[in-house]
């Protein structure tokens, strides 16, 4: 707007509008990728435990596992000192327990950068927000009484 008293244009209120709408899909996605991220470091974390509790083994262990769609297989683990990792791209790379292990945290740590680099950007949008709210608010006042 050109000055805060005179009456706002429609090109203004559409500006303003587009703009609040804009941030408000963006502050959502900004939330969304801070949820997948903390899911992904919760499920990493399981990876890491297991991987753990597995390098406490010493021989052949019976477990099961996944199919998919809660479907799971009874097998035996023969050797307890490699796993298969997928690095991405669906490229799987044998590595020992502390390489996958010291793979898996360096996940974590890019994963945790990614989230406070997005809490950031969300507070970024979220203090526009506010700021637009009160202007948005007095427009539709000055409309609804004028």
């Amino acid at each position: 707007m050109a000055q805060s008293s005179a009456k706002p244009t429609p090109q203004d209120v559409n500006r303003l509008v587009a703009e609040w709408q804009y941030l408000q899909s963006l502050a959502e996605a900004l939330r969304q990728r801070i949820d997948l991220a903390l899911t992904a470091i919760n499920e990493i974390e399981g990876t890491i435990q297991a991987i753990e509790e597995l390098g406490k083994v010493t021989e052949e262990v019976e477990a099961l596992f996944m199919l998919g769609a809660n479907a799971y297989a009874r097998g035996k683990i023969t050797d307890t000192k490699k796993i298969l990792v997928n690095v991405g791209a669906n490229v799987l790379v044998e590595k020992s327990l502390e390489d996958a292990k010291r793979f898996f945290e360096a996940r974590i740590d890019a994963l945790k950068r990614l989230v406070a680099e997005t809490q950031q950007q969300l507070a970024s949008v979220t203090a526009r927000l506010s700021k637009l709210e009160p202007e948005l608010r007095k427009i539709a006042e000055s409309q609804a009484g004028g």
